[in-house]
Formats: C-alpha cells, structure tokens, sequence
C-alpha cells in the first residue's frame, strides 16, 4: 500500500531538484508514461518531452516554489495529491521574477521497482 509520507516524499524530492535546475534529476520522478499538463500549453507526454521541457524552462528561468497538501488518496498502485502552490520564476537575463499561485493536481503510480513516481501532473494558476 502506497503512504502518505511517499507521496510527500515524491514531492520533496522532485522539488529539490526543480528548484536546482536538474533536468535529469526531475525526469527521474516521472513514469515512462508521465504526461504533464502546465497551464496555458499543451499536454507534454513522455520522458522526451519532458527532458525537452525542463531543459528549456531552466535555461531560461530558476524556479522556486512551495506547496501545500489539501487532499492525498492512496490505494496499493496508484495515489493522488491536489493541493495549492507558490512561487516565482527568477529570469535568467536579469528580467524581474514573475509570482505565481495557483493550485495542482497529481497522480502518481507504483513502478516495478517498488518506487513511486508521477504519471500525470497538472497545474493552473488562480490569476
């Protein structure tokens, strides 16, 4: 049975490593399978797209943000987690960081290896 704390786990994790600019560090947390949908773009699925993803969105920005759990759902191979975030992109050419918050949606599924990673993730800013 997944827990609680793995799902948390999951997310500390993936955050230290967003908030280092680790692209391989990042796509290590995602499913083969994994698609992401951000706000205001299209879905991005698989490792690929997402190695592509994350290697342009830090070549541009630093990110650091923080979240809060609202709501997690565990069960033997799949869970959820729907919470709320914070943060801000720092523009790497000097531009002023722009602020963000909104909230987010997660679904995670147990692999064979008996880790935990992330098969879909949504987000969409409240402004």
């Amino acid at each position: 049975m997944i827990t609680e704390e793995e799902v948390k786990e999951l997310r500390r994790n993936y955050m230290k490593c967003q908030d280092r600019g680790d692209v391989e560090g990042c796509l290590s947390h995602w499913d083969e399978e994994g698609a992401l949908m951000p706000s205001n773009m299209p879905i991005v699925k698989g490792k690929t797209a997402l190695r592509e993803l994350y290697r342009s969105l830090f070549a541009r920005v630093d990110v650091k943000n923080t979240i809060t759990f609202e709501v997690i759902g565990v069960s033997e191979k799949w869970s959820f987690a729907q919470g709320n975030y914070e943060g801000d992109d720092f523009p790497k050419d000097g531009g002023k960081p722009i602020h963000e918050k909104g909230k987010y949606l997660e679904i995670h599924r147990r692999q064979p290896d008996g880790s935990l990673k992330f098969y879909r993730h949504m987000w969409s800013a409240d402004e």
